[in-house]
């Protein structure tokens, strides 16, 4: 019985160590309304914080948008001097 169990065991932990890690796109919206002045290009490498989208207000240019986890920006839906609403998709990144 200790032997089948042991098996069985070292079996889960083969299977887990083989098992593909599949990355995540997550799809970012922005929190304000404006005026687009600054987006985060394809291929960049982001990190949790980092201000993805930037968007001018009445007070000056403000963060719409900020990354929750490190990834890779893979596409962009918007561009600077666009107009952007709150709640819009504006960058979908490839979480690590």
């Amino acid at each position: 019985m200790k032997k089948l169990k042991k098996m069985i065991v070292a079996l889960g932990l083969a299977a887990m160590a083989v098992m593909p890690v599949s990355a995540a796109e997550v799809a970012y919206t922005s929190v304000l309304s404006g005026t687009v002045t600054t987006v985060s290009a394809v291929g960049t490498v982001v990190r949790e914080g980092d201000v993805l989208l930037t968007v001018n207000t009445l007070t000056g240019p403000m963060a719409a948008a900020r990354a929750q986890s490190a990834g890779v920006v893979k596409s962009v839906a918007v561009g600077a001097g666009s107009t952007v609403n709150a709640g819009e998709t504006v960058v979908v990144v490839e979480a690590e």
